[in-house]
């Protein structure tokens, strides 16, 4: 996918067909959704600096009780172990990390056996309740 907002939506929309034929708690898979844009939107804005000609790639895992998102860049990653959060809940951006974090159950930053950055999200789905059936 080319590092351009305008695709943003289009993982969520993958995560989202994917999920239409599971049975899980939808409030799992918006969150997972958030996180995937999130994920995005570091890799095309921090990793590829936007450049449409450089393309981040997003693949999908699916088990019967997870969904674990892989997001990769062409970009030189960042010092994952050292970041922090922002003390500043109202700031609009710089969020992201702390927003994949709280909607996730695992999440890693790592390089690839290819060289590229990944951010890998991993999500266990709750089950539908019964009036989500």
């Amino acid at each position: 996918m080319p590092s351009n907002m305008e695709f943003l939506g289009v993982p969520d929309a993958v995560l989202m067909e994917i999920g239409s034929d599971m049975e899980c708690c939808r409030q799992s898979l918006e969150e997972l959704g958030t996180s995937i844009i999130e994920a995005c939107t570091n890799a095309m804005e921090h990793g590829n600096s936007l450049d449409d000609h450089l393309p981040i790639q997003v693949i999908y895992e699916v088990d019967d009780d997870k969904v674990t998102v892989t997001v990769l860049d062409e970009g030189p990653g960042f010092d994952h172990e050292h970041w922090k959060p922002s003390d500043e809940l109202m700031r609009q951006r710089g969020r992201g990390i702390q927003i994949m974090r709280e909607f996730t159950d695992e999440l890693e930053f790592g390089r690839h056996e290819d060289g590229r950055f990944l951010i890998r999200m991993v999500k266990n789905l709750q089950p539908a309740a019964d009036d989500e059936s």
